[in-house]
């Protein structure tokens, strides 16, 4: 008896991606967002070690202040993004897949852009000290576990696995 083929994926988005980058991602930029809103000195601190190994106690002149929560908003409002696009994309588009999958390519592929960048100038800011592991802040730590959480299923969505992908998919379906 010949072997049946399993179906191709249904959706751009399965439910594993849907809670990676529409319900953790968000999440994250939220408590970012928060964090940095209730103690902009304390996230703006912890962002890379210190030379002299701890933070001026001086306050945040108004500049740094400003710059702090503006960037927390930014963060915010990319977990908002995230949240509402891709359930949109989910429950709208759920009937048109390749529809699904260019909307959905369109949110994730600036953010795997912005993964890359954004654990590059990390790693950069961190000079010599990037290999002291031990001398890590544990937002330091966050950024980097997190942004790989991140950056992997991100480029795992890209290069097809476990989701519908129109050139591959829809192919198949339009022969038969």
């Amino acid at each position: 008896m010949p072997r049946s083929r399993p179906s191709p994926p249904t959706t751009a988005l399965p439910w594993f991606y849907w809670v990676i980058f529409g319900l953790y991602e968000p999440l994250l930029a939220m408590c970012g967002f928060l964090g940095a809103m209730v103690d902009p000195k304390k996230a703006h601190d912890a962002q890379a070690p210190w030379p002299s190994g701890g933070a001026p106690e001086a306050p945040l002149s108004k500049a740094t202040q400003v710059t702090m929560l503006q960037l927390a908003h930014v963060v915010g409002l990319l977990g908002l993004i995230n949240f509402f696009v891709l359930g949109a994309a989910r429950k709208y588009l759920f009937a048109h897949p390749a529809l699904q999958e260019k909307i959905v390519c369109a949110l994730l592929t600036p953010l795997l852009i912005a993964d890359i960048v954004h654990l590059t100038i990390t790693w950069w800011a961190l000079g010599d000290s990037r290999w002291s592991f031990w001398e890590w802040s544990g937002l330091l730590w966050i950024t980097f576990l997190t942004g790989f959480s991140l950056l992997v299923p991100r480029i795992a969505w890209h290069t097809g696995l476990g989701r519908y992908v129109d050139r591959r998919d829809g192919q198949a379906s339009r022969k038969i």
